[in-house]
């Protein structure tokens, strides 16, 4: 059975070099992120344009973008879908 995750109550924590500098979760997306999409989609149909298949789409921030710098290292952790980082130099 694959897992599909309640979008709205998945939660993100932000970390800079370890410490956690900003949260958010799913709700901070238009109250969905699929919302955010769905909108998107119509707008883009209103112009006759459509999303594809191979399009990746970022339906929105879940947290504050704090500032980074050189010699830093971002984690955003979201739960039980997995982290993501990145260093900078």
């Amino acid at each position: 059975m694959e897992y599909t995750p309640d979008l709205t109550a998945v939660t993100v924590d932000l970390l800079i070099d370890g410490n956690t500098v900003a949260t958010g979760g799913g709700r901070e997306v238009l109250g969905h992120p699929a919302t955010a999409v769905a909108w998107l989609a119509n707008t883009l149909a209103a112009y006759g344009a459509a999303l594809d298949a191979e399009h990746v789409i970022l339906p929105g921030a879940m947290a504050t973008a704090p500032l980074i710098g050189g010699g830093q290292k971002a984690e955003a952790r979201f739960g039980p879908l997995g982290s993501v980082s990145v260093s900078f130099v």
